[in-house]
């Protein structure tokens, strides 16, 4: 007799007479290649979630024994600690006590108290009074000094990346300021109102209007040199140059400096204030017949109406005032006395572009006196979101590695944490991260220094345009990493592991990732990572929190799986709380154990090619079967039958009864939205069945499936 389904939302078989007729029926087929699975994990070293900074006040509110213990019910048992601070262009003070290198005026170089008493629970950021950048990658409320019309302050590029540091020339780490002019404009004039230390010789550039897409100011052939922008023998005088012949047509306009002055107006005696590059106010424009400067740069403090401003890197200086109470950390102690560890090491961070190494080694000496386990550390976050050079980036890698590995040989250092991967083909045009990722490693192989280099990370955020339709994006979602991680295999040192050390849906907020495409989606990225041959994945979104507005479309959501009130309360469950549980307690067990994972393919595209049906099969060690299987149709019922394809015999053979199917879908879960105040008006857990006769297996639209064999009979 021949099986064929009947359509409905529950998981169970139906044996049906031969005449019906067959619709929307899927083969999974698992690729079978015995002792060589596309990846080898094991789930309580492999599976995580990330844990961030905080509004003022939400720390607290998260991290209480009751709200642990609901987040640790996810099944998610490594923890990466997220650096704000290194988002927001601020120097992290990870203990409230600590040292100034100007104590007397309570400014300059911080290092924490390595040897407290007072337990840590809350720490923060400073911004930096010596920022250049109008824009961060956190909450972007900051401003540049380039253009702010205050004379008495200054943008001061990073001391640690002058020669006195880095042990080389200048010339592999020029330091650069760029002016986005918003739209093409006649320039010929340069107008620089130096601080201390100045350039003594330096170079002006110019690119043309690149269009409203990401500014990317390290891409091939993009900068121009102006007739008479090199400029020579100064004495950090205040005044107008001639950079070129005639006005041209320009966007954007570059002044690159490797000779510095060494000087200083301070009295602090400390070197780093004689190192880099300082600029007050930066101007570029028209220098028109009658010797009159126009300059096209908008000032101000305003960030909608001040000229955009980009700069290589930023002085770690600060003030005790720049404190920003807006955001806030978990302070190391509470952190690993909460029990959000749940005793494993966590993956600790290390701010590298806005702090210094002595501040780094004074958190790893306190985190060692304390007796947290730590093995792995991030250094830095989010660089080349950031605009760093790779080379510069690789200069401080390589200075906080020597001091870290001097005192913990042993310590697994990595990066870069990079903010996303770029899924398209590299070509002569662009500047990927696979080519930023090749200069780094070039630079730590030239000082020979590529055993520091111990796990390569970034982040995996898909889409940008949450406000868009979900199906076409679930539907490309795999094929995004796959090409995103393509080509890295030659590029990283070998057997090097790979890290997403935070995923979700998007960087932005949007109700997808509130209703049960969020669930999809999580589900998805693991999925696929794990069998493009990832090492550890990061969920983002562990802690309670709040649905935040996207401008965009107005639209409320977060990667998120509870939902808290504004004590700190839980009072939701989503989605992807669910949809994460199922990934980790039904479908990638035993959770001690090493499981291979091998690939499924499916007969069921769209018009693009792409699989209406993702599907991820783990073969256990007593040699059991367990298959995650995302239907991502949001209006069909797709009936699916599985069947295991040995490659070595060629052998094609069903799994056994009985098996245990778990499903999610409306079923369970309905997301009411009602803006800031949305909930989900309908969150049971996934339903579970046991399947003991043969026949297809109904997948309803959208929805999240565990099929998995078992010894079971109920």
């Amino acid at each position: 007799m021949k099986f064929v389904p009947f359509f409905f939302t529950g998981c169970f078989f139906l044996q049906l007479p031969a005449q019906t007729p067959v619709k929307n029926n899927v083969s999974l087929q698992i690729e079978y290649t015995p002792g060589h699975p596309s990846n080898l994990f094991n789930p309580l070293q492999t599976l995580g979630a990330a844990f961030d900074g905080h509004g003022q006040g939400d720390i607290n509110h998260i991290l209480t024994p009751e709200n642990i213990r609901a987040m640790q019910t996810v099944g998610l048992n490594q923890i990466s600690y997220r650096l704000r601070t290194e988002l927001g262009i601020e120097a992290w003070h990870w203990n409230p006590a600590g040292v100034w290198s100007e104590a007397g005026k309570q400014q300059g170089y911080w290092v924490s108290d390595n040897n407290s008493t007072q337990s840590i629970r809350i720490s923060n950021g400073y911004r930096l009074p010596r920022r250049g950048n109008t824009h961060d990658q956190a909450n972007d409320d900051g401003y540049s000094r380039l253009d702010d019309g205050n004379a008495q302050t200054c943008w001061k590029s990073n001391p640690y990346l002058d020669e006195y540091y880095t042990k080389e020339s200048n010339r592999l780490h020029p330091q650069w300021a760029i002016i986005d002019l918003g739209r093409s404009m006649p320039v010929n004039a340069l107008s620089i109102q130096w601080g201390q230390p100045f350039a003594s010789s330096f170079t002006v550039d110019y690119a043309y209007n690149t269009g409203n897409e990401y500014f990317d100011p390290l891409e091939p052939d993009l900068w121009h040199s102006f007739s008479k922008g090199n400029i020579t023998d100064q004495k950090g005088e205040n005044k107008v140059f001639i950079v070129s012949a005639k006005p041209l047509m320009v966007r954007f306009v570059r002044i690159s400096m490797t000779n510095g002055s060494h000087t200083t107006t301070s009295s602090a005696n400390d070197i780093r204030d004689k190192l880099g590059f300082c600029i007050m106010e930066l101007q570029t424009g028209l220098l028109d017949k009658k010797k009159k400067f126009h300059s096209w740069v908008h000032d101000g403090t305003n960030k909608k109406t001040q000229t955009v401003m980009y700069v290589s890197s930023t002085d770690p200086w600060h003030r005790a005032t720049d404190i920003d109470l807006q955001t806030e950390q978990a302070g190391v102690d509470l952190f690993f006395q909460s029990g959000l560890t749940g005793g494993h090491p966590p993956m600790m961070p290390v701010g590298l572009l806005y702090d210094t190494p002595e501040n780094m080694i004074a958190l790893l000496e306190y985190l060692a006196a304390k007796h947290y386990p730590v093995e792995e550390i991030e250094m830095g976050e989010e660089p080349e979101g950031q605009l760093i050079n790779p080379q510069d980036y690789a200069a401080l890698y390589y200075q906080w590695a020597i001091a870290i590995r001097q005192r913990w040989p042993a310590m697994q250092m990595g990066g870069p944490c990079f903010a996303t991967l770029a899924s398209t083909v590299d070509d002569a045009f662009s500047f990927t991260e696979r080519t930023w990722t090749k200069l780094f490693l070039d630079y730590l192989k030239k000082h020979n220094y590529i055993d520091a280099f111990n796990f390569f990370s970034f982040e995996w955020y898909p889409f940008d345009n949450i406000c868009g339709p979900t199906a076409p994006q679930l539907a490309i979602a795999p094929q995004l990493l796959k090409r995103a991680l393509s080509g890295y295999d030659t590029i990283l040192p070998a057997n090097t592991p790979v890290y997403i050390t935070e995923y979700g849906y998007s960087a932005y907020s949007g109700k997808p990732e509130m209703e049960i495409e969020g669930a999809l989606m999580y589900a998805d990225i693991l999925g696929s990572f794990l069998t493009l041959g990832g090492n550890k994945a990061f969920l983002y979104g562990y802690e309670p929190t709040y649905p935040d507005k996207n401008e965009h479309c107005s639209s409320w959501g977060n990667n998120m799986l509870l939902g808290m009130d504004e004590n700190g309360k839980i009072i939701y469950r989503t989605a992807a709380y669910y949809g994460m549980q199922m990934m980790t307690q039904s479908w990638a067990k035993p959770i001690d154990s090493k499981i291979e994972i091998y690939p499924v393919s499916s007969d069921i595209k769209d018009k693009k090619e792409q699989s209406l049906i993702s599907a991820y099969a783990i073969r256990q060690p007593d040699g059991k079967w367990s298959v995650a299987i995302i239907n991502k149709d949001p209006h069909k019922i797709w009936n699916v039958t599985i069947s295991v394809l040995n490659k070595l015999n060629h052998q094609s053979s069903f799994l056994s009864l009985p098996l245990q199917c778990v499903q999610y879908s409306s079923k369970q879960y309905h997301w009411k939205d009602r803006v800031s105040e949305g909930y989900p008006s309908l969150s049971l857990a996934p339903e579970k069945k046991m399947l003991t006769k043969p026949s297809f297996i109904p997948l309803p639209p959208y929805s999240l499936t565990v099929i998995k064999e078992t010894d079971k009979k109920n």
